[in-house]
């Protein structure tokens, strides 16, 4: 999560039915927090309602293997702090680890040739170092528009965002401006589709993510691209593979809290 970072969504559509942004904070907000502010929120609902003695921390889920016999899930975990691994069985297992960490990266014809900077929106957490650079994101969604503005509002000489389907759109300010998709690269030089070619300091990948479940084996993993409802999810919730099986915010996000909550009753 990147500095000055803000929500994309007015507060009032993200928030929990039982616990309102007045009450934490004890007056009325900004209808659009930084992410500071969404987090305090988020952890005073944790606090006030004491789940955190529920939470192993520093714990990682290594393994999830289910017995059909016994009907039951067996899950090899890994305290980080301790480097020790235990087993433990569980009736049911509710997979809520979201599906916005394991990067989306595609390949360009060239792109190993590029000397310049070259990252991820997962891995991007500030505009500062792009200041004075010709700077290339490819990507047409949430992430580009807001790491395009920002890297602009940073002092960015130029900015350029590469569509695959459809431009943004948007009034876009002198030096920021809409392309179609990359096809190669020669070095620093990216060559679109459309026959136009720009030079380019640093490119930021804003291709999204990819449903990435490590931990569990092939036939209980959801296999989706990011979509509002993922096949073999009963309900966007229930895997149908084994109904004892769970999937918490698996989905296209938009209004997040409020679906985390209507999924969990």
């Amino acid at each position: 999560m990147y500095r000055h970072l803000w929500s994309n969504g007015p507060k009032e559509a993200l928030e929990f039915a039982e616990y309102t942004f007045d009450e934490h904070f004890g007056r009325p907000i900004s209808s659009y927090p930084p992410r500071a502010v969404l987090w305090d929120y988020i952890n005073g609902r944790a606090e006030k309602s004491g789940v955190k003695q529920f939470v192993r921390f520093s714990t990682i889920v290594r393994w999830v293997d289910f017995d059909e016999s016994s009907q039951k899930f067996t899950l090899t975990v890994e305290d980080l702090k301790s480097g020790t691994t235990e087993t433990s069985e569980f009736d049911q297992v509710i997979v809520g680890s979201g599906h916005f960490s394991f990067p989306n990266v595609p390949d360009f014809e060239g792109i190993e040739t590029f000397p310049g900077q070259l990252l991820h929106a997962h891995d991007f957490r500030g505009a500062e170092g792009l200041a004075d650079k010709d700077v290339l994101l490819i990507g047409a969604s949430y992430s580009a528009e807001d790491i395009g503005v920002q890297t602009f509002k940073m002092g960015a000489r130029s900015v350029t965002m590469s569509y695959r389907s459809a431009p943004m759109g948007f009034d876009w300010p002198e030096g920021m401006e809409e392309l179609p998709l990359v096809e190669r690269f020669e070095g620093s030089t990216a060559h679109f589709s459309n026959g136009e070619s720009r030079r380019f300091d640093a490119v930021v990948l804003c291709t999204g993510y990819l449903h990435h479940y490590p931990f569990l084996p092939s036939h209980l993993a959801l296999s989706s691209p990011n979509n509002l409802y993922p096949d073999t999810l009963y309900r966007g919730v229930v895997s149908e593979a084994n109904n004892k099986l769970f999937y918490l915010g698996s989905q296209d996000q938009w209004f997040t809290f409020n679906m985390f909550d209507a999924q969990a009753w």
